[in-house]
């Protein structure tokens, strides 16, 4: 193979080395110097800010209510008939939730996947399985009310947040597109009336140091401010035996300014400008495992061509024995417009932004010292979205209607560059490929504009003072246009099966074509508020996911021999869920149950058509469970919370070739478990705070279980995640002035678990390869608010 300097190319596309820890210390001393003159600034009138999550509690000791704005308005989370969890800013810091990996262990059936640098974010059964450029996720991620489109810009870490709301099942009406799942919604904290603010330092093993911290407040009577920042660098979970380096690191940077502006009583101005990026080494992906030796029936019963060829291989280690280093460039930022007009029963808002994400990958893909294969993705998106909404509150009707507008430019590059053999591949039916052919190589890429725009609606009739009836809807329209500029293979990346073809011809683009869908999302429902602590709600509603291009992708005509790349149409799911959120025992106990049921048609799946793996709507599916959320808060410092799921998501249509068994033929996949749907999950905790000089010492813990995760529809156990449980310890010393003084430990028992894994192609011998979590972590983190 050609030498292909992986440092040349990372350089090329990314521009400058990775910012080394004097960067960290530079945050440190500018973040601390802002905050100290804050608190010198105020110290006459400091002000310990006091959460408003789920813990909040009175002097005697009860559940404290939560306000969201699930429906666009301001409600309380009892009496918003949505499944939702939310969880303010504060209560994140006390039980170290910092990203979407931390928030999704305590939602029920909310389950995190990573894979090549993009989440891969499931609500009850609902999530994405293409992998390639351009693809969007089946739950809408909202910063303040903005919607992300690129999986890559809902990574990184939460930081001086308000709170985050997480609403479960299809959110069609009022959020729309790519809300088949649900949504989850960060609120970022905002300036005061007051100076308030915060600073925090952990320190961790693997060296691992963060540093952010949050000031604002009134800079005149009328305009406030908000300065909030985050540094973190930590060494590798794991080592590249062949290298040296660090593998599965962190290096990442964010900062955030928030304007605010208020010239009347009934109107404001808001402006929230972010920028964050990650440069280091994580990402990495492992060999989990070898599916030729899995023993089931079909399935080779060859190691992989690594191993056969004596090549170095760690099998589902944090190590890694690769010849090149994974490098990882992620790259984001925004702006967004907020303005409010209060009129009374009437309040309208506009909401302008641009979001950029850039995000890059090198990496190794055969995991072993052989050179095989390597991977390169670059994708960058630039999105502007128009949002204007007007909420009417009556005494019989409350009526949300509203406008939206996206448009997105992206460009995305995806490569593998092959390999020259000199002899044929052990395992290799009728001893292909032949020596000397050029094997192995896919290039594809291009550029995707999507348009989209919709309207919306939905009101409230409050027939008695316990009866509401709730009826909406959404129109929306898309267009998207697809112009890949280039789609080279001889044998395609993820798409060839146990058939060698060596002969395919290379194809070159451009390739333009576009497409315009349609979708129409209605809702309706009832509420009983059978006491002014119980509400019992129904609904009906309809969700869909937006069509795509799989950007470079091709497909086959055997009639014709014609290739093309064919738009995949929307996945829609009519959910029907019905629920009941009490408070009981002099409000001491939160309990909130949700049944539903979904008939999910469409999905957008890789299915094989001759030797390519297409992506078409290609199955339908059923899913129907339970979800229980308790809350029990007996005294003032006691807290316990459970929260539990079970969930049925089987395909009930779908028919599909197995890459790795072809021998056996098309399977039927009906009754086959969804990818990332575990049937269980349960998550639990406690905290007792004892008075102690000074202030309070809480020890606390929390639990999580999970069932068997499928992570392909063939339901392989090699392709899964056991059934595992995983405890987390805190330790916390609160002192009355603000300060506090926390140990953890996450993972206590060293658990090591896949997030997310795949079969990898003929070309390697069907590796199964994936992408593990988090090993054991603990540390200490210092907090000082005021």
């Amino acid at each position: 193979m050609k030498s292909i300097s992986i440092e040349n190319f990372t350089n090329k596309i990314c521009e400058g080395e990775i910012m080394n820890k004097g960067i960290l210390k530079f945050t440190v001393l500018v973040g601390g110097s802002l905050f100290a003159l804050s608190v010198h600034s105020v110290a006459s009138a400091q002000v310990v800010a006091q959460s408003e999550e789920s813990a909040a509690v009175s002097s005697q000791g009860f559940v404290g209510d939560i306000v969201v704005t699930a429906e666009k308005r301001s409600t309380s989370i009892q009496k918003v008939p949505v499944a939702v969890t939310a969880l303010s800013g504060e209560a994140m810091a006390r039980s170290g939730i910092n990203d979407i990996v931390t928030l999704a262990a305590r939602v029920p059936n909310f389950n995190f996947g990573e894979t090549f640098g993009a989440a891969k974010l499931s609500i009850r059964g609902i999530s994405f399985s293409n992998l390639s450029t351009g693809a969007e996720g089946s739950v809408a991620y909202n910063l303040n009310d903005v919607y992300i489109a690129r999986p890559a810009g809902q990574l990184g870490n939460f930081y001086d947040i308000d709170r985050v709301e997480v609403l479960r099942g299809p959110q069609g009406t009022l959020y729309g597109r790519n809300a088949t799942g649900g949504a989850v919604n960060v609120y970022t904290a905002r300036p005061t009336k007051s100076w308030t603010g915060f600073g925090q330092l952990t320190v961790g093993n693997y060296n691992d140091i963060i540093v952010e911290g949050g000031v604002g407040g009134p800079l005149t009577d009328n305009i406030g401010v908000r300065l909030a920042f985050f540094g973190r660098d930590r060494d590798g979970y794991g080592k590249n035996v062949l290298t040296g380096n660090d593998v599965d690191d962190a290096n990442v940077r964010g900062g955030r300014l928030t304007l605010s502006y208020t010239p009347a009583t009934n109107f404001s101005a808001e402006v929230i400008a972010d920028i964050g990026r990650e440069r280091d080494h994580s990402n990495v992906m492992r060999v989990i495992a070898q599916r030729g030796l899995s023993g089931d029936p079909g399935v080779s019963g060859f190691p992989i061509y690594a191993v056969q060829l004596g090549a170095r291989v760690l099998i589902k280690d944090y190590d890694i024995a690769a010849n090149i280093d994974t490098q990882y460039r992620r790259h984001t930022g925004g702006v967004a417009v907020n303005l409010k007009w209060d009129l009374g029963d009437l309040n309208i808002r506009s909401l302008s932004a641009w979001r950029r994400t850039h995000f890059q990958l090198a990496t190794d893909i055969d995991g072993s010292s052989a050179d095989f294969a390597r991977i390169y993705y670059d994708e960058l998106s630039n999105q502007y979205s128009q949002e204007f909404d007007l909420t009417y509150t009556g005494k019989a009707i409350d009526l949300t209607a509203g406008a939206f507008a996206f448009a997105e430019n992206l460009n995305g590059f995806f490569w593998t560059p092959g390999t020259i053999r000199t002899a044929p591949r052990p395992g290799a039916p009728t001893g292909l490929p032949q020596p000397g052919l050029f094997i192995g190589n896919f290039a594809a890429g291009g550029k995707l504009e999507t348009r989209a725009y919709a309207i919306f609606g939905q009101a409230s009739w409050h027939v008695t003072g316990q009866l509401t009836l709730i009826a909406g809807a959404r129109y929306s329209t898309e267009k998207k246009f697809d112009g890949d500029l280039y789609t080279d293979f001889t044998q395609t990346l993820f798409r060839q099966p146990a058939v060698f073809d060596p002969l395919t011809p290379p194809l070159s683009g451009p390739f333009n074509q576009s497409k315009r869908w349609n979708s129409f999302t209605p809702k309706v429902g009832v509420n009983f508020q059978a006491t002014s602590q119980t509400l019992i709600y129904a609904s009906a509603s309809k969700g869909f996911k937006a069509g795509v291009f799989n950007l470079g992708g091709t497909s086959v005509s055997f009639a014709t021999g014609a290739r093309s790349n064919p738009p995949v149409d929307p996945e829609t799911v009519w959910a029907f869920e019905a629920g009941l959120k009490t408070r009981l025992l002099d409000q001491k106990l939160r309990l909130n149950l949700a049944g539903f049921y979904y008939d999910y048609k469409d999905l957008q799946l890789s299915k094989i058509v001759g030797t390519l793996a297409v992506l078409q709507n290609a199955a339908k599916a059923r899913i129907y469970g339970l979800e229980l959320e308790t809350e029990y808060r007996p005294t003032e410092d006691l807290s316990l919370r459970f929260n539990a799921s079970w969930l049925h998501a089987r395909f009930v249509d779908f028919i599909n070739l197995d890459p790795s068994r072809t021998s056996l033929g098309f399977l039927n996949l009906s009754g086959n478990q969804l990818p990332q749907a575990p049937n269980f999950t349960v998550n639990g905790g406690a905290e007792y705070a004892f008075d102690v000089p000074g202030g309070k010492l809480a020890p606390g813990f929390d639990i999580r279980y999970q069932s068997r995760n499928y992570f392909d529809e063939f339901n392989s156990k090699q392709v899964s995640q056991a059934a595992f449980a995983k405890v987390d310890l805190t330790l916390a010393y609160r002192l009355n002035n603000g300060l506090s003084v926390t140990g953890f430990v996450q993972n206590l028992t060293n658990e090591k678990t896949v997030e997310t894994a795949y079969t990898s192609t003929a070309n390697y011998g069907y590796p199964v390869n994936g992408f593990l979590a988090a090993p054991r972590t603990f540390g200490v983190r210092v907090r000082y608010a005021y």
